[in-house]
């Protein structure tokens, strides 16, 4: 049933010590999320009691409730359609700013490297410009898989229906450069339409005419490492310039002097440093999976769940897509699914073994849509509370990773499409026959780990 949203509202605010104590909220696919004013004011415990959330997380400053793919946005504009509150981002400055102003300085020190670190900063980052992109990945994706079925059976005599959907699955890379530069150049608090101009300038066909010091330069090359990269530049210099440049001739000369330092550079010495560094990156990627193959597999898939769990998993799309620009398909991401397939199996072990009919039916909630790829439910609110049964979950994971490398199974999307859904955007039938049995392996392997090593039934959600 969908969640009740005016239920979940009114438990939360009740729970959180009222609208006062949050200073902002957000969401990811799955999770709701806020940062309190006053975290000794939360009772945690109510929260976890709330129907519809299937668990509780706490990250730095923010609380995370788990809530499924679908109910994370609703419930998120429920709260801002009745109250004022600033974005997680803002929020994260303001309550620093304000634990700074009454605490010591050796405090102020591990409070920054807790709640401030480079590597959950750049993780945040990544998972900002990419993630807006999955709901189109997840359709094109999934269009992809069925138009290479349909055009191999029912479709093999009409090859103008196949070219159409063929042209619907691929449509969101058409743009996917420029959509990346818009996103990172935002994210990267320079002007997005500038990011546009950065990407457009690293992707325009009439670089293959074009030699810069003897050597030929190439539309695309480096990728959306590149886009990145130069967005990143680009933003640091609009905004040294906008401080330099005063008066009205700043609105034109700043992006105008932008495009051209920034498109300069980029040209000379970004495109082609991250040329080299994103074929090598895939070069190396495919290497390990050829060579390593049960041993690389098995620790890819067996090492993901912690990499979920700390919210770091996003530093790898980049990874992804580069796979799929250099290759045609990516090898990795199949992998990485094994994790939730184990997962899976270790929360039906849970599901069949606890005699707890609250926590039963919780179980029961977040298993369909850790079919469907969306982990967190499981996670968090089922395996790494029990402990054992994450680390099950983990053994599947990196059993049927073991299975997908050695079968050398693609994907031909990066990343987006998960679970089961990944049968209809693979690249192929010989990794859609793989892919299934490195599933049923990593989902068994999780059932009867978690069920072995059983687990403390808890006495209440």
């Amino acid at each position: 049933m969908p969640a009740d949203l005016e239920d979940m509202y009114n438990k939360i605010l009740h729970a959180v010590g009222g609208a006062d104590n949050m200073v902002a909220l957000g969401c990811c696919m799955t999770r709701f999320r806020f940062i309190a004013k006053d975290d000794r004011r939360v009772d945690v415990d109510a929260l976890r009691r709330i129907r519809d959330v299937a668990g509780y997380y706490h990250a730095g400053v923010q609380h995370q409730l788990i809530v499924g793919p679908s109910t994370a946005g609703k419930l998120t504009a429920y709260f801002n359609a009745r109250h004022k509150f600033h974005s997680l981002d803002e929020g994260v400055r303001l309550r620093q700013n304000t634990d700074n102003s009454m605490l010591s300085q050796d405090t102020k020190t591990v409070i920054r490297r807790k709640y401030s670190s480079k590597a959950s900063a750049i993780c945040r980052r990544i998972g900002n410009i990419f993630l807006p992109l999955i709901p189109a990945y997840m359709g094109c994706g999934i269009i992809i898989g069925v138009g290479n079925i349909l055009s191999k059976t029912l479709l093999v005599s009409a090859p103008d229906v196949v070219t159409l959907i063929q042209i619907m699955g691929q449509s969101v890379f058409f743009y996917l450069m420029a959509i990346v530069g818009y996103n990172a150049n935002k994210e990267f608090g320079g002007s997005p339409a500038l990011g546009l101009a950065f990407a457009g300038i690293l992707n325009a066909p009439a670089l293959s005419k074009v030699t810069l010091f003897g050597l030929p330069l190439a539309p695309g090359k480096g990728g959306v490492l590149a886009v990145l990269l130069v967005c990143w530049a680009g933003s640091w210099v609009e905004r040294k310039l906008r401080q330099m440049i005063k008066g009205s001739a700043e609105m034109y000369l700043t992006p105008m002097l932008t495009i051209l330092l920034v498109g300069t550079i980029s040209l000379a010495l970004i495109q082609p440093v991250t040329g080299w560094a994103a074929d090598g990156l895939s070069t190396l990627t495919q290497w390990l999976l050829n060579r390593g193959g049960i041993v690389v597999g098995a620790f890819l898939g067996g090492t993901f769940l912690p990499l979920v769990m700390l919210g770091i998993h996003q530093s790898l799309i980049p990874i992804h897509q580069q796979l799929l620009e250099t290759f045609g398909s990516n090898p990795l991401f199949p992998i990485l699914c094994m994790a939730g397939a184990g997962q899976v199996g270790a929360g039906l072990a849970v599901f069949f073994k606890t005699r707890n009919r609250q926590f039963k039916t919780l179980v029961k909630n977040a298993l369909p849509v850790g079919l469907l790829g969306i982990g967190e439910p499981l996670i968090y609110g089922v395996t790494l509370p029990l402990f054992k049964p994450f680390i099950a979950a983990c053994i599947g994971g990196a059993c049927g990773g073991a299975v997908v490398a050695v079968c050398h199974v693609a994907s031909s999307i990066p990343f987006g499409v998960s679970g089961v859904i990944l049968l209809l955007a693979l690249a192929n039938l010989h990794s859609v026959v793989y892919y299934a049995l490195g599933y049923v392996v990593a989902l068994t392997t999780g059932f009867t780990c978690a069920w072995w090593l059983g687990f403390d039934d808890p006495p209440h959600v």
